[in-house]
């Protein structure tokens, strides 16, 4: 959920938060590591960080339920203030 809270704030008014993402190499540099540095926490640092490796279902169900923010983030930019 945090790289996708990540990408939702980036741009806080628009609606298309992927809009020009690319150009801006230091946020997908920022991205990348996070999304590698998680990875690694949770597959390889089980007794450092007290966690266990997941399933393939279980990252699937982690991501998916991350990206739900994305359609959500989006209704709730459409609402006036």
């Amino acid at each position: 959920m945090q790289l996708f809270n990540e990408v939702n704030s980036r741009e806080m008014e628009k609606e298309d938060v992927l809009d020009g993402i690319w150009k801006n190499k230091v946020f997908v540099s920022v991205i990348a590591a996070t999304a590698v540095f998680q990875v690694i926490i949770i597959e390889c640092l089980g007794t450092f960080a007290n966690t266990s490796p997941l399933t393939a279902n279980q990252w699937f169900f982690s991501v998916f339920t991350g990206f739900l923010s994305m359609p959500i983030a989006k209704y709730l930019k459409r609402v006036p203030v």
